[in-house]
This record gives C-alpha cells, sequence and structure tokens, in this order.
C-alpha cells in the first residue's frame, strides 16, 4: 500500500490509499519562492509600470478625486496588508486625504465578509481608518449600467457595475493571478468583472463561459478564452466611461507571498504574469489516470472554491474514472445548492440519458434561488459528472450533514478511497494526486 502526504489548512495529512493503486504522479506545482524583498521590489515596481505611468503621478493628478483601491476577499491568501501597506505609503506621499479613499472588496456574489474578518483581511489599521465595503449584489440600486459587449464567439454581456467603483477618477485593482477553471487564469479586470458587478451581470458572465461540451478551459490563453476576452472587453469599457485603471498583481508560490509582481496597465500584467503562472501551475501529464485525487488546497475555504479543484483536475482522469476531492470547506457549502434524494450513481445516469444541460435547465426551474454563480455551478458539475463520477471527502460537510446534488459525502477520505476502489472493480488502478488542486491543472502531453 502506498501513502501519500497533503497540505490541509495549516498543517498535513498524511492518507493510505488501496492495495493495488500505484501512484502515476505527484501533480504538485513548480513555483519559486518568492524573494524575501518582494515588498521593496513591488515599490520600485510602482515607480516604473507596464504602459502607464507611474502610480505617484497618477495620485498627485487626482489628489482631489476618489480613490478606489479593489482587492480580493477571504478566498484568496496572498499577504494583503503588507501588499497594501506599500501601497498606502504612495497614498500618502502623494498627499491624497484618507477620505478620498475607499477599500472595495471584490465579493462578486460570495458572502459579505464580517468586521473582524475584513481588520484580519486588510490590516487593523486600515480597517479603523478608510471606508471598506464589499460588492452589494443583492441591491440593484447600487449599479450603474455602463451599456453592454458583445464579442464574436463569446456572446453578449450587459455591463452594470458598482456606481462608486464606476465612477471612481482612479481604479487600483489588487489580485493575484492564478489558474481559473472558466477564465483560464485569474486576475486583471476580473477583479471588476464580475467583482464589482451586478447580479444579472454575473450570471450572464458565468453562464456564457460554460461550454456546450465538457471542456479544459483552465490554462486557455487569452485570446482562445471566451469569459476571459468578455472580461477584458468589459474592463476597456469601464474606463473608457470614466476614471483610470491601474493594477498590482503578483503570482503566489507555495508559502502566498509574492513569487512574481506586474504593476501598471492591467491586461497587460495579467497577460504576463499568466505566462508565469502556467509555467509553475500547469503540470505536465504523460497519460490520464485511472483514480485523480484532487485536494482543494488552497482554494479549500468553501463548497464553491473546493469545486475549483475538480474542475481543474478532472481532465487528469480517463473518461468514466474517478475523482476524488478532498476538502476542508471550513466555511461549509457557502452557496444555494440543491440537494437531491438520490445517490450520486442514479445522479450520473439521469445526466446520461438527458444530457447536462436539460438536468441543470430543471434544478434551476424547480429551485428558483438557484442564480449566478449557484446555478453556474449546477451547469458545469453536472457536465463532469457526466464525464466522470465524483466523490466527495469533506469532514466538515458530512458532519454538518450536507449533501450536494447527490454527490457522496465522506467524513473519511479513506472510505471514499475505498469507494471509488469499489466503483472500478478489478486490476490495478494507476492515480495521480495534485496536492494542490486548488491552484494547479494537468497538460497533457500531445
Amino acid at each position: 500500500m502506498a501513502d501519500i502526504t497533503i497540505p490541509w489548512g495549516d498543517e498535513s495529512l498524511t492518507l493510505r490509499l488501496p492495495g493495488g493503486w500505484t501512484v502515476q504522479q505527484v501533480a504538485a506545482p513548480d513555483v519559486p519562492p518568492a524573494p524575501c524583498d518582494w515588498p521593496e521590489r513591488l515599490a520600485n515596481a510602482l515607480t516604473r509600470p507596464e504602459g502607464m505611468p507611474a502610480l505617484g503621478h497618477l495620485l498627485s493628478a487626482r489628489r482631489s478625486g476618489r480613490i478606489a483601491v479593489v482587492v480580493e476577499d477571504l478566498t484568496r491568501h496572498s499577504p494583503l496588508p503588507r501588499i497594501l501597506e506599500v501601497l498606502f505609503r504612495e497614498l500618502r506621499h502623494a498627499r491624497v486625504p484618507d477620505e478620498n479613499v475607499e477599500i472595495f472588496l471584490a465579493t462578486g456574489m460570495h458572502p459579505a465578509p464580517s468586521p473582524e474578518q475584513v481588520a484580519e483581511k486588510i490590516g487593523p489599521d486600515l480597517a479603523g481608518r478608510i471606508a471598506w465595503r464589499a460588492n452589494p449584489w443583492t441591491d440593484p440600486q447600487a449599479y450603474v449600467s455602463l451599456g453592454r459587449v458583445e464579442l464574436p464567439r463569446a456572446g453578449r454581456l450587459p455591463l452594470w457595475i458598482d456606481r462608486r467603483v464606476a465612477g471612481a477618477d482612479l481604479r487600483i485593482l489588487v489580485s493575484s493571478v492564478s489558474p481559473h477553471l472558466q477564465a483560464g487564469f485569474g486576475g486583471g479586470y476580473k477583479m471588476l468583472v464580475p467583482g464589482c458587478s451586478g447580479l444579472s451581470t454575473i450570471r450572464r458572465l458565468h453562464l456564457a463561459g460554460v461550454p456546450r461540451r465538457p471542456l479544459q478551459q483552465v490554462g486557455q490563453l487569452a485570446e482562445e478564452n471566451p469569459m476571459r476576452r468578455l472580461i477584458d472587453a468589459a474592463g476597456k469599457a469601464i474606463d473608457a466611461a470614466g476614471g483610470i485603471s491601474f493594477s498590482i498583481q503578483y503570482v503566489l508560490d507555495a508559502r502566498d507571498q509574492p513569487a512574481a509582481i506586474a504593476v501598471g496597465d492591467v491586461a497587460v500584467c495579467q497577460r504576463m504574469l499568466a505566462k508565469r503562472c502556467a509555467a509553475g501551475y500547469g503540470v505536465l501529464v504523460d497519460a490520464p489516470a485511472d483514480v485523480v485525487i484532487a485536494n482543494a488546497h488552497p482554494r479549500d475555504f468553501d463548497l464553491w472554491q473546493s469545486f475549483k479543484a475538480i474542475a481543474h483536475c478532472c481532465w487528469a482522469a480517463r473518461r468514466d474514472g474517478v475523482i476524488v476531492c478532498l476538502a476542508r470547506c471550513p466555511a461549509g457549502v457557502n452557496m444555494p445548492t440543491p440537494s437531491l434524494p438520490v445517490g450520486s450513481g442514479c445522479v450520473r445516469r439521469i445526466v446520461r440519458l438527458l444530457g447536462a444541460d436539460a438536468v441543470a435547465s430543471l434544478a434551476t426551474r424547480l429551485v428558483p434561488s438557484l442564480s449566478g454563480d449557484a446555478a453556474f455551478f449546477v451547469r458545469l458539475a453536472l457536465q463532469l459528472l457526466q464525464r466522470n463520477s465524483v466523490l466527495l471527502a469533506s469532514p466538515a460537510l458530512a458532519e454538518a450533514g450536507r449533501t450536494v446534488l447527490g454527490l457522496s459525502v465522506f467524513a473519511d477520505p479513506t472510505e471514499a478511497f475505498q469507494a471509488a476502489d469499489a466503483q472500478l472493480a478489478g486490476g490495478p488502478k494507476q492515480v495521480i494526486v495534485f496536492p494542490s488542486g486548488g491552484s494547479t491543472y494537468p497538460v497533457l502531453r500531445a
């Protein structure tokens, strides 16, 4: 029997695999560690940004205007307080009054954080001194329409953006660039769309990113990816409507420290870092495996984030193979998700009989609370179920008695491994392990 060791929160977890399972590959990311002086490198980069004037010049010219600092929410793990310390040093040097600055958490439809969580996220000093808020997606009056964008092979996107973010004289977007199941890679204008967007924009964007058949989109180049093309077109439309967007973007290492930094033009910096991200987080895989073990670390905050590990890593499994997702989910499900009174095997048979799109449409009609991220989640989850069997090992979800789309939820990962072994009866099994499946994806050799 083989053992595997995976990160589990701030600790590690060692698990024993069933007899007959051979670990074909441990698909771990390969990102060089961040330099110790990364804050100084960030400060220097702000004086020589890509394709834009120095941040100090932009701030001095808008000293009496409104500055929106748009940051990631609790589902990301960057050292945001230290990054903001460098940024706000620039604001102080430019003599921008605190009352002219607002920190906006680009939560999209994610739950709004508590004041205590915000203090931890951005630092207690800024949380107590600078106005902050999260995306108010349940309040339609908080948004302004900037028309729509429409692209061939990508679709049409109504553009409803938070009124105060859209009206800011300068928007400073602070984000990591990491693999994304729909957009290829995150970061860039994704902080605005869907991060600062209204419900109709979020819903349309995510559904536009669901292909008609299961297709690997994580790791796609920007010009090939419909969602990224819509995001970038929307971001440019927001800038054309008023104000300027300036970005601070980075790729994180295994310790969640900035291994690479780019600042300035939003789209240019996102493209630069997407290449760095692909080199470190795209893992070459020789052949698909019978079983893929996808640990959701470091995107294991809740079910929605953990699901991304399944969507990332499933392409390393052969068709009709089994995916075992290991997910801590300390925040639980954290989104409206239907529970079905049938088992996962029955769900797969229904999906194969009727098709993922038909079942997803039926589910969203029967459960009106499904919208935005949730409707997309259901549609994409059913597409993946049509291709592979999925088992979820999450002690937190099992203890809470949560079931999700008929998936089998196990309190003990060993039980999930045994269930996978039973589904693939007969013969030895080849296994690929993704210790950090939330931020890693397979690149199959041609």
